[in-house]
């Protein structure tokens, strides 16, 4: 396909190479527009991570996130099966927001599937914020947001 003087190229192929190109030329972008994106590049997100282990050492139970822009960025949460029902979730997720909090985090986020733990979430004082139906089919994926009680006890205004 032709614009003009300029050729449109369709693949079925990752080129790599390409991909990278295009990916650097937006982040330059938001580099220059949006001093947040230009601080995270060049002091990037402090990981928050907490792993359940059993005798063995063997992770049962986790949560896996990152702080940074004042927010607990919630990747992943996940108990094994065995355990499930007994407040390792709950405990693993206020633990989180607790260091998220002292960090200076005032907001959390996270995603979640209709057949995972949306209710769970709901639990704990998260609301959705957005839906996107049928991703994958048959399923509704959705994001979530919490926000923190101001500290009280802090001299800050």
């Amino acid at each position: 396909m032709i614009f003009g003087d300029h050729a449109v190229v369709q693949t079925d192929i990752a080129v790599e190479a390409d991909r990278h190109f295009v990916s650097a030329q937006l982040r330059h972008f938001n580099n220059i527009t949006s001093p947040h994106h230009l601080h995270i590049r060049t002091n990037p997100p402090q990981p928050l991570d907490l792993f359940v282990r059993d005798a063995d050492g063997a992770i049962v139970a986790a949560l896996v996130s990152d702080t940074y822009w004042g927010w607990l960025d919630i990747d992943d949460l996940w108990v094994h099966e065995t355990l499930r029902e007994r407040g390792f979730g709950a405990r693993l997720l206020g633990l989180a927001e607790s260091e998220a909090q002292r960090r200076g985090c005032r907001h959390a986020k996270l995603t979640t599937f209709s057949f995972q733990a949306r209710g769970f979430y709901e639990k704990y004082g998260y609301h959705v914020v957005g839906a996107m139906e049928d991703y994958p089919p048959g399923a509704t994926y959705f994001w979530m947001r919490k926000e923190f009680a101001p500290d009280v006890t802090s001299d800050a205004p």
